[in-house]
């Protein structure tokens, strides 16, 4: 993540933990399309159609520093009960 546009994914527990951890960032912002400049993030499994888990979420990396990203999503995270450290 050196520079912004990239996208990673990951699965959280389920639905509950997946939207509650992205209403939990300050930094990320939900979207349904990627191409803007900020981090944006989606659950991807809300608009249905895919054979993937209800906690998979897609995110876009965006323009600011890729500490403050990750910092971001760790406390998010934490707050879901879903870091493990």
């Amino acid at each position: 993540m050196r520079r912004c546009g990239p996208v990673v994914s990951f699965t959280l527990a389920d639905r509950a933990t997946a939207e509650r951890s992205l209403s939990e960032c300050n930094l990320i912002y939900e979207a349904t399309s990627f191409g803007g400049v900020h981090t944006t993030a989606e659950r991807r499994a809300r608009w249905g159609g895919d054979a993937i888990p209800d906690g998979f979420i897609r995110l876009s990396a965006g323009c600011e520093d890729a500490e403050d990203i990750l910092a971001d999503l760790a406390q998010a995270l934490d707050k879901s009960g879903q870091n493990s450290g």
